[in-house]
C-alpha cells in the first residue's frame, strides 16, 4: 500500500492528483481494502495522540495497542459541532509541533460556526481532489475556467485581494462574485463567460441557478462549455435542468464541507456521487443510528482520513442523503450517494427583484465575521429594507461588533436597509428537527428573472 508522509513539506499536489486518478481507476475491492487500512492508520494515530479519542477508542474496544477492530467502529460516538466547540483542546493531536497546521472556521448552512485545526496534508489532498474532479468534468490543468464563488470578507468590499488574484492568474481562473447577482452583474458575468471561453464553470448551486435563469430569459448565446460543477448547496433537479438548458452541457455535483473538505462527486451527470474513498469514509444512518441501505435516506456521517492535526471521526455533517451503493463489512459504509437531499436556503430579495443567496448571511456571520461570542443565528428578511437577526450568544458582543455587522450587511442590501438585533436563549427547531437559519418573508416580483417558478 502506498502511504504518503503526512508531514511532507514540498508541493506534492500534482503527484497526489496523479495518484488519486490511478486509485479511483482500481477495482472497487482494492479501493475498499486500502480505505480500510487508511481508516485503521488514522484510528491508531488518534488513539496515541488525541486525548478525546485515546479514551473513546480504548473504551469502545476499537483500538487495543496497534490492533484495530473495524467491526466495532460504529461504537465510536458521533462527533458534533457542539463537541468541536466544547472539546476543542481534547480533539487536538499532541504532535502538532511536527506538523504544518492552521486554523479554519466553519459556518456553512448549519449556522453554527466552529473553529478547527487542519494540516498541510489535508489541504494538499483537498486541492488534488478538486483538480481530479475538474478532470472528470473535462478540464485539463491550465485550461481556462470560471468560478462563480464567494470570498469571505472581501465580497463586501469589491475585491478579492492580491493573493487570490495571483492564484487566479496562475490557475487560469476567472473569479465572479456569487454574493451579488443583480441584473447588471449577471449581464456582466455573461459577457465575461463569452470573453474568457471557459472549459468548465464552478459555482454555488443557488448562484448558477440564478445566472442560468437570466441567461435563459435573455436568450444569451454562450461559447461551448464542457461541464458546470456545482457545490455549496443542494443540486435539485429543477436547478440541474435550468443550468443544463442555459449552458448546454452536463452539470456535475460535488459535495463536501469546510470541516472535512470535498468527499464525493459525480463523474456523470445524475449518476450519483462517488465517495472519494482514499480520503474519506462515509456512513448514512437512520434516526436510531443504524446504517441505511441503498435507496434509503438518512443523516450523513463523515470520517476524514487526511487531517491528522485534529482527526474528524464519524462527524455529523448536518445533511441528509440517499444511499446509492454501500457495503456492510467489516463495518457499514457508503461508496456512492444517489443524491444529497435537503432544502435550498431562502434567498433574500431586493426591491428590483434581484436576490442575495441566503447562504451569504450564514456564511458572513459564521466564517467571514468569525465571532467567538456568537453561537447561533436566525436571519429574517421582514421587508425589502428590514432585516431581523436573532442571536444566541456565548458572551456579550464586543464593542462595535453589532455596528460592524449592520454596516457590512447594508453594503450588500443597500444603505436604507434597517438591521435590528434580538438576543434569544434558543432558536426553535422545525418539525424535521433541523434549524432554519434564514427566512425571507418577502415575495419576489412576478416577472423577476430571479424568481423561482
Amino acid at each position: 500500500m502506498k502511504v504518503y508522509d503526512t508531514r511532507i513539506s514540498h508541493n506534492p499536489i500534482p503527484g497526489y492528483c496523479s495518484f488519486l486518478h490511478e486509485f479511483h481507476s482500481r477495482p472497487v475491492s482494492r479501493q475498499r481494502e486500502e480505505q480500510h487500512e487508511r481508516l485503521s492508520q488514522l484510528l491508531r494515530h488518534a488513539a496515541r495522540n488525541v486525548p478525546h479519542y485515546r479514551d473513546v477508542l480504548a473504551a469502545t474496544g476499537v483500538v487495543h495497542g496497534d490492533r484495530v477492530n473495524l467491526e466495532r467502529f460504529r461504537q465510536v460516538p458521533e462527533l458534533t459541532r457542539e463537541m468541536l466547540r466544547t472539546k476543542f483542546d481534547l480533539l487536538k493531536s499532541d504532535d502538532l509541533a511536527s506538523r504544518a497546521w492552521y486554523k479554519n472556521s466553519s459556518g456553512g448552512s448549519s449556522g453554527e460556526p466552529v473553529t478547527l485545526l487542519q494540516d498541510r496534508y489535508y489541504h494538499d489532498m483537498g486541492q488534488a481532489l478538486t483538480e481530479m474532479h475538474y478532470s472528470w468534468a473535462g478540464r485539463a490543468l491550465g485550461e481556462p475556467f470560471v468560478k462563480l464563488w464567494g470570498s469571505d470578507r472581501d465580497v463586501l468590499f469589491g475585491t478579492i485581494g492580491w493573493r487570490n488574484k495571483l492564484s487566479n492568474f496562475i490557475r487560469n481562473q476567472t473569479f465572479l462574485n456569487s454574493f451579488d447577482l443583480s441584473r447588471q452583474h449577471m449581464q456582466n458575468y455573461a459577457r465575461v463567460i463569452q470573453r474568457v471561453r471557459p472549459v468548465i464553470i464552478e459555482a454555488y448551486a443557488e448562484s448558477i441557478y440564478e445566472l442560468a435563469r437570466y441567461i435563459n430569459a435573455e436568450q444569451i448565446k454562450l461559447p461551448r462549455i464542457r461541464s458546470v460543477v456545482t457545490s455549496a448547496g443542494t443540486l435539485y433537479p429543477f436547478i440541474r435542468e435550468e443550468v443544463t438548458r442555459a449552458f448546454d452541457c452536463p452539470v456535475l455535483n460535488r459535495y463536501g464541507s469546510r470541516e472535512v473538505g470535498s468527499f464525493a462527486g459525480e463523474r456523470e451527470a445524475g449518476a450519483g456521487l462517488k465517495i472519494f474513498t482514499y480520503t474519506h469514509f462515509v456512513e448514512v444512518v437512520d434516526e436510531a443510528g443504524e446504517p441505511c441501505g441503498p435507496g434509503e435516506e438518512g443523516e450523513v456521517l463523515v470520517t476524514c482520513l487526511t487531517n491528522y492535526a485534529m482527526p474528524i471521526i464519524r462527524y455529523r455533517i448536518g445533511d441528509r442523503a440517499v444511499v446509492g451503493a454501500a457495503v456492510s463489512t467489516p463495518t457499514p459504509s457508503v461508496e456512492k450517494l444517489a443524491t444529497v437531499t435537503g432544502r435550498m436556503t431562502d434567498a433574500f430579495v431586493r426591491e428590483d427583484g434581484s436576490t442575495v443567496p441566503g447562504v451569504f448571511f450564514v456564511y458572513f456571520l459564521g466564517v467571514a465575521h468569525k465571532s467567538d461570542w456568537l453561537k447561533k443565528t436566525q436571519i429574517i428578511q421582514q421587508t425589502y429594507d428590514s432585516i431581523l437577526i436573532k442571536m444566541v450568544t456565548a458572551a456579550p458582543p464586543p464593542e462595535g461588533a453589532l455596528e460592524e455587522i449592520r454596516s457590512s450587511l447594508q453594503r450588500v442590501l443597500g444603505s436604507a436597509c434597517q438591521v435590528a438585533f434580538e438576543f434569544v436563549d434558543d432558536i426553535p427547531k422545525l418539525p424535521s428537527g433541523k434549524y432554519r437559519y434564514t427566512v425571507s418573508l418577502v415575495s419576489r416580483p412576478p416577472h423577476s428573472t430571479s424568481a423561482v417558478q
